[in-house]
């Protein structure tokens, strides 16, 4: 899985995030790409190998239709989730993986088993109802964010009545990140683990 701070640097590019919304609605060869989003043939195939080299994207080759040469066709291979919480008091950006789900292959239905518009406006309803709990869902994480973010602040608060900008710095990667034991806080500050542990110990001294 490639990283948080390389995959920024590439969807950061407001032609490849086109090309990956026009991936996940369909497979797209070069030139449909090209034509769809009005960008040269060339153009669209720069930014198709950046994607393919970060294993955003994958081809495979097509015969043609009319007995030519085959062609290279495009699809997504998208299974992530970016969150960057931003405030006075607060700031993180994290990376989530889904599992990648294995290619399933539709059944074949005659059209005496399926009725496209009933089946069409059924996904659109379950969609819709999916939407509706992400939207609750998004609602309770931005009542906990601002919760936590008033937490962050209160410490804060309590921590400029200290001098020492290291122990403030550690303090506040020890209130922030409780998932985190000391060797992982002095490798988040990119310190020494004594030096984490000296310095809160320290601090616990000569508050007792």
């Amino acid at each position: 899985m490639v990283k948080l701070d390389e995959l920024l640097s590439v969807i950061e590019n407001p032609a490849r995030r086109r090309i990956l919304e026009a991936l996940a609605r369909e497979p797209h060869y070069p030139l449909q790409l090209s034509r769809e989003l009005g960008m040269s043939q060339q153009a669209v195939m720069k930014h198709l190998k950046v994607l393919e080299q970060y294993d955003l994207v994958r081809s495979y080759h097509e015969k043609s239709d009319l007995g030519g040469p085959q062609r290279k066709q495009f699809y997504p291979k998208l299974n992530f989730t970016i969150v960057v919480d931003a405030g006075p008091n607060l700031f993180t950006a994290e990376l989530y993986s889904r599992e990648q789900r294995g290619e399933e292959t539709p059944k074949s239905e005659g059209p005496e088993e399926l009725d496209l518009r009933e089946t069409m406006v059924e996904l659109r309803k379950r969609v819709a109802s999916i939407d509706e709990k992400l939207e609750e869902l998004h609602r309770q994480r931005e009542e906990l964010i601002l919760e936590k973010e008033s937490i962050l602040y209160e410490a804060g608060r309590l921590a400029d009545r200290l001098d020492d900008y290291h122990l403030r710095r550690i303090l506040y990667e020890f209130i922030s990140q409780p998932q985190l034991d000391l060797s992982g806080i002095a490798r988040a500050l990119e310190v020494r683990d004594e030096a984490v542990i000296d310095t809160i110990n320290k601090w616990l001294d000569e508050e007792r």
